[in-house]
């Protein structure tokens, strides 16, 4: 990079690199704050690549009256900035810009891409990378937002429904070095079917753990997992475990996994919790000890924590493809696989990631997210651990050791197993369901008096007269509500669903340009009708499944 720093004609310092001006020759301060009109939106974070000598992020500053942050991805150029509110990111990789953008933005920000001009001009293939970097972290927020939204609805049902469960099953701590032999992974990539002869043959020397649906290619080769691991609370995850009859293996689920999926598998099954949450309000219900396991996108991140937890012995991760291997996205025999012709024409946001053999392999952003928590899972749970990658296709998974999965089976795995005996509950299930039932009717009076401040805070909304701001009597009234409405939920597993709502609240009604006082006041009016409406309406359908679940309790003669 050849740097010239330069003096403009008004006096103002300027700046070129490899022969582009980055400012003007002229006015630089002039030309800022003509592009900072532009390009500044309110109420954003601003994420801007190319610092210059600072003219456009000054006049950018200027203009973030309400503290807008301003984010600023630098490759060129060591600099320093003493404004408050910018954060400088000097990095030009796209490795090291996204693990930047991962501690500065959430999910939460309304991001505004800004590029100071000529900076894409210096060098495409960095200019290129940043803007992989931070479509792929802007994409990941997306994917996660709109899962939460999407099981927000169907969470407290299935959680609800699934308590009973947990008192004839074990927590998962249960199964914390329970073991010493080789856990084997088994996810529904293209590549598990080349797996398949091979896993046969060492079955029993081997602790096989399928993730979600993988299951299904398993029993088509009559090879049975010892434990399934299930999270997906949709009606397509239960369609993929229905028709199955006669299975021994053991069930490990979260508490919003499908309901209805727990009934198939009679042996007893484990669970655990994947929030905070979720873990205190099951404590309530249970003398077991829950046990918080973390894990990502798919319920394979689930079944490499578990497998760090169950054994003190190697780890192999097989089908685990991240990727459309032979033009495939799962292996022969799981019900949702597809042909990449098929999903060509309902999708086009496919991307090149470093594959498994360091050649680019077709991936899409749902399968990013994925490898990109196995990545952090593996950082935080299994770097001093033998784990390996054996899948033999797909993506790289950085920071696990590519190895075949023969060699894994002649170095590890040349011995039958242990079997390991499974003890009985030692908690007295009766009590427990007489303890649930008190809980959940006494949780079930909470949401009545919830259901009372919702419909009197909207009331209050629509009493106000003025357009252009509430009165102190209805203010002081709406927060008297607020602070009944915050304590009472806190006892309650409302908590998660309520938390999508404001992360929805605080993301979708931000402050617009130039806003008149009516446009303030009915923008305000909007959040918190929708807050209130939608946390109402949470309310009453979470109360219907609790009562559903009491109803049950109460007229099952014993929990087997």
């Amino acid at each position: 990079m050849r740097v010239d720093y330069l003096t403009a004609k008004n006096g103002e310092q300027t700046i070129k690199i490899n022969n582009y001006f980055l400012h003007s020759e002229y006015n630089p301060s002039k030309e800022a704050i003509e592009f900072a009109e532009k390009h500044f939106k309110a109420e954003r974070l601003h994420l801007v690549y190319g610092f210059g000598v600072g003219h456009f992020i000054k006049a950018l500053h200027q203009k973030a009256i309400h503290g807008e942050k301003i984010i600023v991805i630098e490759p060129y150029i060591d600099i320093s900035c003493d404004l408050s509110g910018i954060t400088i990111i000097k990095a030009n990789s796209e490795n090291e810009i996204r693990e930047a953008l991962e501690e500065q933005i959430s999910v939460v920000d309304n991001v505004n891409i800004i590029i100071s001009p000529n900076y894409d001009k210096i060098d495409s293939i960095t200019f290129i990378q940043a803007l992989n970097a931070i479509n792929k972290k802007l994409y990941s927020d997306f994917v996660a937002e709109s899962t939460h939204n999407h099981f927000n609805k169907q969470w407290p049902k299935n959680y609800l429904l699934n308590l009973q469960y947990i008192l004839k099953d074990k927590s998962v701590i249960n199964l914390v070095s329970k073991y010493n032999e080789p856990i084997v992974i088994a996810s529904g990539g293209p590549s598990l079917t080349k797996q398949i002869n091979t896993l046969k043959q060492i079955r029993s020397n081997i602790v096989l753990i399928a993730a979600g649906s993988t299951v299904n290619t398993l029993l088509h080769n009559d090879i049975e997992p010892d434990y399934i691991v299930s999270v997906d609370g949709t009606e397509a995850n239960y369609n993929h475990f229905k028709n199955i009859q006669g299975c021994k293996s053991r069930l490990i689920y979260a508490l919003y996994n499908h309901y209805l999926i727990r009934d198939i598998f009679e042996m007893n099954g484990y669970f655990f919790a994947t929030n905070q949450d979720t873990l205190n309000h099951m404590q309530k219900y249970s003398d077991q000890k829950v046990l918080y396991l973390s894990g990502g996108t798919s319920v394979a991140n689930y079944a490499y924590s578990l497998a760090t937890l169950m054994t003190t012995g190697p780890i192999a991760i097989i089908g685990q493809d991240l990727a459309f291997t032979n033009n495939k996205t799962h292996a022969d025999y799981n019900k949702n696989m597809k042909s990449l012709d098929d999903l060509k024409k309902s999708k086009d946001n496919f991307i090149e990631i470093d594959g498994y053999y360091g050649e680019k392999v077709l991936s899409d952003y749902v399968y990013l997210t994925m490898k990109e928590s196995f990545e952090n899972l593996h950082k935080s749970l299994g770097e001093e651990r033998l784990v390996f990658n054996c899948t033999e296709g797909g993506a790289m998974i950085n920071g696990i050791e590519n190895l075949p999965f023969k060699e894994f089976v002649q170095q590890y795995a040349r011995f039958p197993k242990q079997n390991i005996e499974i003890e009985k509950s030692n908690f007295n299930a009766s009590e427990e369901k007489e303890k649930m039932i008190m809980g959940l009717k006494k949780e079930n009076e909470i949401f009545l008096k919830l259901i009372k401040l919702f419909e009197k805070s909207l009331n209050l909304l629509e009493l106000n007269r003025s357009t252009k701001f509430f009165s102190k009597e209805i203010l002081m009234k709406l927060d008297c509500n607020d602070e009944k409405i915050q304590k009472l939920s806190g006892d309650t597993m409302l908590n998660m669903a309520f938390q999508v709502i404001n992360l929805n609240a605080l993301k979708y009604f931000k402050p617009q340009k130039n806003e008149s006082p009516t446009d303030t006041y009915n923008r305000i009016y909007k959040q918190n009708k929708m807050l209130y409406a939608k946390m109402l309406e949470e309310t009453v359908d979470t109360q219907k499944h609790l009562n559903t679940l009491i109803e049950f309790l109460m007229r099952e003669p014993s929990i087997k």
